[in-house]
């Protein structure tokens, strides 16, 4: 008996659009994370890079293109912005993250992508554009940390002038950004 091999010659990728935040930025919140870790030594808490995530989704290799144009178009139209991050909230009892002060530009872009998502499969969109420092707590976990990171302060002001795109191949767990896609604010038809 012959064994068949299938070669997926059209494979699917994940893919993420994201907000970047300065490297000043990042520098602060990686000392907050840290911080946190500190508490837990041993134990691997979920919290991940210092973006802001807009959606996920995924698309074959064959339509990337097709997708990155739409994304692009969408992205000619849309202004730079002013991001203002104050101190830290919760998601219920299992996320601690740095809040955006005013989320009615990112929900602008948001509601834009929304109306492309044709050329997305799976797409997920972020109700709650946030920061997250940790995520997927244990209630005794959170219980610990809340009453230290409710009390503390952090304040950043910053332009968003740009998305990042970001794909996973399959059976790979990291990211690469493969496209900066700017914000300009121009007439689109």
């Amino acid at each position: 008996m012959q064994t068949m091999v299938s070669y997926n010659k059209n494979p699917l990728y994940d893919y993420r659009l994201i907000l970047d935040t300065p490297a000043s930025l990042k520098k602060r919140i990686s000392a907050a994370k840290m911080d946190f870790d500190r508490d837990y030594r041993g134990l691997v808490i979920a919290g991940g890079s210092p973006f802001i995530y807009l959606a996920t989704f995924s698309q074959y290799e064959q339509e990337e293109e097709t997708m990155t144009d739409a994304i692009y178009k969408k992205a000619l139209g849309m202004m730079p912005f002013k991001a203002h991050v104050k101190d830290f909230d919760r998601l219920g009892e299992s996320e601690i993250f740095i809040a955006l002060k005013s989320q009615q530009a990112i929900t602008t872009i948001i509601e834009g992508l929304k109306t492309i998502e044709d050329r997305f499969l799976n797409v997920r969109f972020n109700e709650l554009p946030r920061i997250t420092l940790a995520q997927h707590l244990l209630p005794w976990q959170f219980i610990k940390s809340w009453p230290k990171f409710s009390t503390r302060r952090l304040s950043a002001t910053f332009i968003i002038d740009k998305m990042l795109l970001l794909r996973r191949m399959q059976g790979f767990r990291s990211w690469q950004v493969i496209k900066h896609v700017n914000l300009q604010n121009q007439l689109v038809y």
